[in-house]
């Protein structure tokens, strides 16, 4: 009865490890369709960045530049002189509220590059996060192959090795001869 035991044990085993390698095969599968699929994200993300990148860079050097022009016309008594009388001081009054504006939407540019720099820097690690976890899959991939073929073996082995003790066990009668 311990060889039955045995055997059913092994064979148990042996399936076990065939369906560990079939399931991981089909999760490997599909993790490497997801990870492929976050380097493409990612690659557009960067791209994204880079771009809002470019263009704080030139928000700020257009802000830059309307600042020293305004500058330059404050102090230019000429200037100061023809907004009071013309205009009413309204020209460097829409001047100050357009580079307050600009400020506003420097920081606001700034912030969404900031965000931008984190969500990134996020997916990265989780696109790293994800390689590591498939290296891991795929040596458990490996060792449960290794341990299908072994106990797929063993049990082949036994079989051969047990097959009149065990075919005594499965063709044993309880049934007296007869004799006729």
């Amino acid at each position: 009865m311990g060889k039955v035991l045995a055997m059913l044990l092994i064979i148990l085993l042996a399936l076990a490890s065939v369906t560990g390698y079939l399931f991981l095969t089909r999760k490997i599968i599909s993790w490497e369709r997801q990870i492929a699929d976050g380097q493409i994200q990612l690659e557009k993300e960067q791209l994204t960045l880079d771009a809002g990148k470019a263009k704080l860079e030139a928000g700020k050097r257009q802000s830059s530049e309307g600042k020293k022009e305004y500058e330059l016309a404050e102090n230019n008594l000429f200037l100061v002189l023809a907004d009071k009388l013309l205009i009413g001081r309204k020209g460097f009054k829409e001047a100050r509220e357009r580079i307050a504006e600009g400020d506003k939407k420097l920081a606001e540019g700034e912030d969404k590059v900031n965000i931008g720099e984190k969500r990134l820097d996020a997916g990265k690690l989780e696109l790293r996060r994800g390689r590591e976890q498939l290296k891991l899959a795929k040596v458990a991939l490996v060792a449960c192959a290794i341990g299908a073929a072994f106990f797929i073996s063993v049990s082949i082995v036994l079989g051969f090795r047990w097959r009149r003790s065990l075919a005594r066990i499965f063709m044993h009668t309880d049934a007296k001869p007869t004799t006729d």
